[in-house]
């Protein structure tokens, strides 16, 4: 049994290979899958998330569909949703350097991922892989895969190896500055579930402290890494967002992550940002509820939090986000009324209220 990836040594800095690999993808509602070697499975090719596989072991040889002749590197689990994206699907890429291989092989997570599109492809170009990617969506078995570690992800992996952040280093290196210095990172326009109630109250304080709100789900991969290696000052909430500003952070940087949640997964961003700032990026708790549909019983990514403004400004003129509290002006009740309805709404039930977790 292996452990969880660490950024500074074991399997997640190493490269395996294996001839005769079998790459198993997920299909329906499969809870084994992975890639099966002359050994068995194999651990290091699954994707961990802190100390905990994603998937269970392959516990029988599969039969393959088809047959990939050549060198090929095993990219790993590809997922949709944009954080796990970022974090999970490109933490094998930096083997590709002085790598011989044909492709880089991927497994889609759901049989709803068709292909690379939207800021997916943009990653990968900006990464300037210099080999074709391709997505298997059968068994298959493979003449010889590289299985790299996984460098990057939840965890004490956030941090990094230091052959992942080679990699985003030397893509950061690549990019041009281009934005305003003062950011507010807005999730008003963004159509999912989750955030803060009445966040435009947010939104209206911060430009009026002289940010410019940006939507980065609105924004090319490209766009958004420009923006934030522009700016001086970073505020937003907790979100995948702040992994993107992590991928070309610096130490003269500032960066405020507001909790929108009694949930502590923003621990991740806050080691990812430490790593490459030299210093934590300020932490606002501020939350005073969660609101959720009344099934659930713990806030998560798609819960609401209710924001005591007072709080949340004198910690942002505390640490030299804004000039001065005493203008800040909180969400009215009618605001926050339609907030509820509205999370109700994308929540397809009725939302209801739960005391902070402290």
């Amino acid at each position: 049994m292996i452990s969880e990836p660490l950024p500074h040594e074991g399997w997640s800095r190493q490269v395996l290979s294996i001839p005769d690999a079998i790459i198993v993808p997920p299909v329906e509602n499969a809870q084994e899958f992975g890639v099966w070697g002359p050994g068995g499975d194999c651990a290091q090719a699954a994707t961990w998330r802190n100390d905990k596989r994603l998937a269970l072991p392959l516990s029988r040889a599969p039969d393959p569909a088809s047959r990939l002749k050549g060198r090929h590197l095993w990219g790993g689990i590809f997922y949709g949703h944009f954080g796990h994206f970022i974090v999970e699907s490109i933490s094998r890429l930096w083997a590709l350097e002085g790598a011989d291989v044909q492709s880089v092989i991927f497994a889609p997570r759901h049989e709803a991922l068709k292909d690379f599109r939207g800021y997916q492809a943009g990653i990968l170009e900006l990464l300037q892989l210099d080999v074709p990617v391709a997505i298997l969506r059968q068994p298959t078995r493979v003449e010889e895969l590289l299985v790299s570690g996984q460098g990057f992800g939840l965890g004490k992996i956030s941090v990094g190896t230091p052959e992942f952040n080679a990699m985003i280093r030397a893509m950061a290196d690549r990019i041009e500055p281009d934005g305003p210095t003062h950011v507010y990172v807005s999730r008003t326009r963004f159509n999912g579930n989750g955030g803060v109630l009445a966040e435009a109250a947010i939104e209206r304080n911060m430009v009026a402290n002289g940010y410019t709100p940006v939507y980065p789900e609105k924004m090319s991969v490209e766009q958004q890494l420009k923006l934030f290696k522009a700016a001086r000052k970073v505020v937003g909430l907790d979100s995948s967002a702040f992994h993107m500003f992590g991928f070309v952070a610096r130490p003269d940087q500032e960066a405020a992550i507001i909790l929108r949640r009694s949930h502590d997964a923003y621990l991740h961003l806050v080691a990812q940002l430490e790593s490459v700032m030299g210093k934590p990026p300020v932490i606002v708790a501020a939350v005073l509820a969660d609101w959720m549909t009344e099934r659930q019983k713990m806030a998560n990514h798609v819960t609401w939090g209710e924001i005591d403004h007072a709080v949340l400004a004198q910690r942002l003129e505390q640490d030299g986000f804004i000039a001065s509290a005493k203008d800040w002006t909180a969400p009215s009740a009618d605001e926050l009324h339609a907030a509820i309805e509205a999370a109700s709404t994308k929540s397809q039930s009725c939302v209801v209220r739960r005391a902070a977790r402290t």
